[in-house]
């Protein structure tokens, strides 16, 4: 009997292979031509792309600026100083007094702190070992997130290698895929940056506009997922975020609120928690984001909030799960810089305080226009983008370095130079400041 050919096969059914009906000469010279075309094509948007730089090198008035500035020598270039020692850098053999650190109590340097630091890396090695998900979770991490955790007041903490993945990670991935966010037009790039991948529907409202914050609240009152973020204090300007009024819109609009307070923990509140606890509404703010390089003198950045908030950042924040852990070295320094700001972190914060009253004064009564009242941070205002490079450069000259802003860092005809004291600083070396400021004022006035 012959054999009956079996039936095909119904889950999956049987179908003819394409047919090329080229021949092998004919089929190899197509592919080489698309693959010449490609060539072609490739090159032709490359040449594109550098024509468009070129063009935009030639027209944009920021890259007309930093040509000017590198031409007069007064571009701030990234400065390679040899080595920090407390609150003075060694530049080229010269000590310079730096006005431009945000190593708020120059734990940095804290001799215990550094102690430390060597023992952790005699015990764990040198760096860290993979992502969190992997061989990078040390029990050294579990008990840094349990301390900020108890420092904060908060329920849950995620640890992070930098405040700016903290900040893609909470935007793109923590919030709702329905969240509509409301964010203060000076956040910090990375906040915008996050909305801008996140891709949910944010609105820019004014700096520390209450009103304006309010009209978008109000016109947006039915979306299921408001998110309120802002920063706690403003890095270029000092000023602290209204959050008792933004605590009050977020009940009325029932929103929620994000705070990146990088420059506000350990600077204030009673409790050294930062902006929302100077204001009394820590309770009120559902996430909190800080790097650790102000107040902690490390790397990195921690997410303090509801434990629910937080969960999803081991199955869904990239930022979080593809990212190597800070090394357990950093994490023992960090626990070590917990245990004294729990001890002596208000008299590291009076000490900052009078250091910022003491230079505030000074440079008040030489006449420099000084853009907030009371902050911590003192921005003078200069004006000019080219005039404040120069002005920066004449105070390095004399020994003091201060950090120069101009667009697009700030809005034209508005380029401050940013000026931070810390707890480090002694009254010698704030007169030494004090000096340059006011021959610097002296060049200003005739310039």
């Amino acid at each position: 009997m012959s054999e009956k050919t079996p039936p095909p096969d119904p889950i999956r059914p049987r179908s003819p292979l394409p047919k090329d009906n080229r021949t092998g000469n004919d089929r190899r010279g197509s592919d080489r031509r698309r693959s010449q075309h490609q060539a072609v094509e490739s090159e032709r948007r490359i040449g594109d792309r550098r024509k468009h730089d070129r063009r935009v090198e030639k027209t944009s008035p920021y890259h007309n600026l930093v040509r000017f500035l590198k031409e007069k020598g007064l571009y701030p270039h990234e400065k390679a100083y040899d080595q920090p020692d407390g609150a003075e850098v060694v530049f080229r053999g010269k000590s310079i007094l730096s006005l431009a650190s945000v190593d708020y109590f120059n734990f940095a340097q804290n001799p215990e702190i550094k102690k430390t630091a060597c023992e952790a890396i005699r015990k764990y090695g040198a760096g860290g070992f993979s992502s969190r998900l992997s061989m990078g979770n040390l029990s050294i991490h579990m008990e840094l997130e349990g301390a900020l955790a108890e420092f904060m007041g908060k329920e849950s903490v995620l640890i992070f290698n930098s405040g700016y993945l903290a900040n893609l990670a909470l935007i793109t991935s923590l919030l709702p895929r329905n969240a509509t966010i409301f964010l203060d037009q000076k956040c910090h790039l990375s906040i915008h940056h996050a909305c801008l991948m996140s891709q949910k529907k944010y609105f820019r409202f004014s700096n520390n506009d209450m009103s304006d914050l309010e009209r978008l609240l109000q016109k947006h009152r039915d979306e299921p997922e408001k998110w309120i973020v802002t920063l706690g204090v403003f890095s270029s300007n000092g000023l602290l975020a209204k959050l008792d009024e933004i605590a009050v819109l977020a009940r009325k609009y029932k929103a929620r609120i994000f705070i990146d307070d990088a420059h506000g923990i350990g600077v204030y509140g009673d409790r050294l928690r930062g902006a929302a606890d100077h204001f009394g509404v820590l309770d009120e703010m559902d996430l909190i984001m800080c790097p650790f390089q102000m107040a902690f003198g490390n790397i990195g950045a921690f997410v303090v909030g509801k434990r629910y908030l937080l969960q999803a950042a081991h199955t869904d924040a990239w930022p979080y799960m593809f990212t190597y852990n800070i090394p357990p070295v950093s994490a023992a320094s960090l626990l070590k810089a917990l245990e004294i700001l729990g001890r002596e972190g208000r008299e590291y914060q009076k000490k900052l305080w009078e250091n910022v009253a003491y230079l505030r004064r000074a440079l008040t009564e030489i006449g420099y226009k000084i853009l907030n009242p009371n902050g911590h941070i003192i921005p003078i205002l200069i004006g000019d983008d080219v005039k404040v490079c120069a002005f920066a450069q004449r105070l390095f000259h004399q020994g003091v370095w201060v950090q120069p802003f101009y667009y697009p860092a700030v809005p034209k005809g508005q380029a401050t130079v940013r000026v931070t004291c810390t707890a480090g600083h002694t009254r010698s070396e704030l007169d030494h400041a004090i000096r340059a400021f006011a021959d610097a004022s002296l060049w200003l006035a005739t310039s």
